[in-house]
């Protein structure tokens, strides 16, 4: 990396560490994370490349915080404690990504982060959970409100990639859309979070119709505006929200916060360190069978066939997702209003997680300009 971006690295002598870790700092201005609670843990962790201690520490910051935050809501210090248990979720997450899919403390973590999260969107007033039934089952999320009026706002379901949280996407730039009078929407769709961990939903090609299920929920309520409803996905978000959007008629803008054309070839082949993480996701028994089945996600034949307006954003410096695939989904797409934000300097890694202000700025201001 970059001197310039070393300058923000916590763990100079491991790369994909330095990397999500980055994803967490660019979340302390949103509330997802405290700087200086990062730094502590940075510190405990010291040089190793340990990931047992990079879980050991970062579940410490976990426990530490909620156990603070629990503390001053029964002291009446509600808005104090409901933000650490925000920021406990967020380091739950962070403790679990390095750990094997098949490691019992992978859903330790989720669901002592969930609760916390839960807990926190309780005393909130704004955040309500959802339950959307789907194929005989029901999938987890939440609904994220500008206010408590109960007007019909325009609405963005916002997909996560390679099972992502719901919880954290609010963090991730979700609690910008109601910060511009846009409902938001987190759910745990097929390949994520408790669907994948607790009911076996793997991720699946036809996005359209996990999307579909939770559009058919959400036009019944009254605080949803059905003719105005856009679908942002960030890293394989950057398929799942365009392939739904070819299909979802009711879909009104379109957002993939890392494009893509293939998830075999320029997310699988191109990032090698998360093959495990997508196979089970997929379902797979190993990479043969994870091959096969990530060779339907793509958008050939798909991205000709949406007709609403677009937005891709994408970095030059992207080590997970090949920016590639970004330039042949745009080039490929019929459609008149498409925006191509590429970013060559600052924002230039994957998901913008070095310029995440301005990232996630342009993103909600271009739906907020079409909804």
């Amino acid at each position: 990396m970059t001197d310039a971006l070393s300058l923000i690295e916590l763990f100079p002598q491991h790369e994909d560490w330095s990397l999500q870790t980055m994803r967490l700092l660019a979340q302390v201005p949103v509330g997802g994370a405290d700087l200086f609670e990062c730094a502590r843990t940075a510190a405990r962790i010291g040089a190793t490349t340990d990931d047992e201690v990079w879980h050991v520490e970062w579940s410490r910051t976990a426990r530490e915080v909620a156990d603070w935050g629990r503390a001053e809501v029964a002291a009446g210090h509600i808005a104090t404690g409901s933000a650490a248990l925000f920021r406990s979720c967020s380091y739950w997450r962070h403790s679990e990504f390095f750990l094997d899919s098949a490691d019992p403390r992978r859903e330790e973590a989720y669901r002592a982060g969930t609760t916390n999260f839960q807990d926190a969107a309780e005393l909130s007033g704004t955040i309500e959970r959802i339950r959307v039934p789907f194929e005989g089952q029901t999938l987890d999320g939440y609904i994220m409100r500008p206010d408590t009026s109960g007007a019909p706002r325009p609405t963005v379901l916002f997909l996560g990639g390679a099972d992502s949280w719901a919880e954290e996407l609010v963090f991730l730039g979700g609690n910008q859309f109601p910060a511009r009078g846009i409902n938001l929407v987190v759910v745990d769709t097929p390949g994520r979070g408790s669907s994948l961990r607790f009911k076996k939903i793997y991720s699946r090609p036809d996005y359209e119709k996990p999307v579909a299920a939770v559009l058919d929920f959400l036009v019944e309520r009254g605080d949803v505006d059905a003719d105005r409803i856009g679908l942002a996905g960030v890293s394989f978000g950057g398929y799942y929200a365009p392939r739904a959007a070819a299909f979802e008629p009711r879909v009104k803008a379109v957002a993939a916060w890392c494009g893509t054309w293939s998830i075999l070839t320029d997310f699988y082949e191109f990032y090698p360190p998360l093959q495990k993480q997508l196979q089970w996701l997929s379902g797979s028994k190993d990479d043969a069978e994870a091959r096969q089945k990530l060779a339907a996600f793509t958008l050939d034949g798909v991205a000709d066939k949406i007709k609403v307006p677009v937005y891709v954003m994408h970095g030059t410096r992207d080590v997970i997702m090949d920016i590639a695939g970004a330039h042949r989904f745009v080039e490929a797409l019929t459609v008149k209003d498409v925006t191509f934000d590429v970013f060559d300097a600052a924002g230039s890694l994957h998901c913008s997680y070095d310029h995440l202000a301005y990232a996630v700025a342009r993103m909600t201001d271009w739906f907020a300009d079409r909804l």
